[in-house]
C-alpha cells in the first residue's frame, strides 16, 4: 500500500492542493462548490445531478481523507474550490488515470495544470505507474488544454463513449503519457 502525501506543493499564490480532514463541514464545503458550479460542470460531468447534498458528499470527503488514496481538495482563500486525483487504477497493467474539476470562478489561472503535473508524479513514483491516462469530453477545450500543456499524447477518441443525464452524448479523447516520456522530461 502507498502513502501518499498529505499535500502537494503548486506555485500559485493563495492557492493549496491537499487532503482534507474527513468532516462533515468538508462535505458540506464541497457540496458548496459543487452546487455554485453545477450549471458549469453539467455539460461535461455526469455525476453532478447525483450531488443533491451535502451527506451525498460525506463518502467523497472520507475517501479524500485517506493517505492509500491519490486525491486531493484544491482550496484558494481556504475555500474549497476544486478536486485533482486518481479516479481509475488498473494495476494488472499499471495505469492509473487522472481527473479534475475547478470551479468556473478560478479557472484559466495554471492551478489545475500544475495539480495534475504533480499528481501525474506522484502516479509514476509513488503509484507504479507505468502508464498515465487523462480522458475529456471532445468538446471541452478547458479540460483537453491541460493534457495538451503537460505533453500527453492523445492516442484516440472513444466514440460516444460518455452517456450524461438527458441523453448528450460525448465522444471522449484518451490521453496517455508513459513512464519512459516522464523520464524524458525529468
Amino acid at each position: 500500500m502507498v502513502d501518499y502525501p498529505k499535500e502537494i506543493s503548486i506555485e500559485k499564490p493563495n492557492f493549496s492542493v491537499h487532503k482534507p480532514d474527513a468532516s462533515f463541514s468538508v462535505a458540506r464545503d464541497l457540496f458548496l462548490a459543487v452546487d455554485r458550479n453545477r450549471d458549469f460542470f453539467k455539460p461535461w460531468l455526469g455525476w453532478v445531478d447525483f450531488v443533491k447534498s451535502p451527506e451525498d458528499e460525506f463518502s467523497v470527503v472520507q475517501s479524500v481523507a485517506k493517505n492509500d488514496v491519490c486525491k486531493y481538495f484544491i482550496y484558494w482563500y481556504m475555500r474549497l474550490v476544486g478536486m485533482v486525483g486518481v479516479v481509475r487504477e488498473d494495476n494488472a497493467n499499471r495505469t492509473m488515470e487522472i481527473g479534475y474539476w475547478l470551479s468556473q470562478d478560478v479557472n484559466g489561472n495554471g492551478v489545475m495544470s500544475q495539480a495534475v503535473k504533480q499528481v501525474q508524479d506522484l502516479c509514476f513514483k509513488h503509484g507504479d505507474a507505468n502508464r498515465v491516462e487523462i480522458r475529456c469530453a471532445t468538446e471541452n477545450k478547458k479540460s483537453r488544454a491541460i493534457p495538451e500543456r503537460l505533453n500527453f499524447k492523445l492516442d484516440g477518441v472513444l466514440r460516444q463513449a460518455e452517456f450524461l443525464p438527458g441523453g448528450k452524448i460525448h465522444d471522449v479523447a484518451v490521453y496517455s503519457k508513459l513512464k519512459s516520456e516522464w523520464q524524458k522530461e525529468k
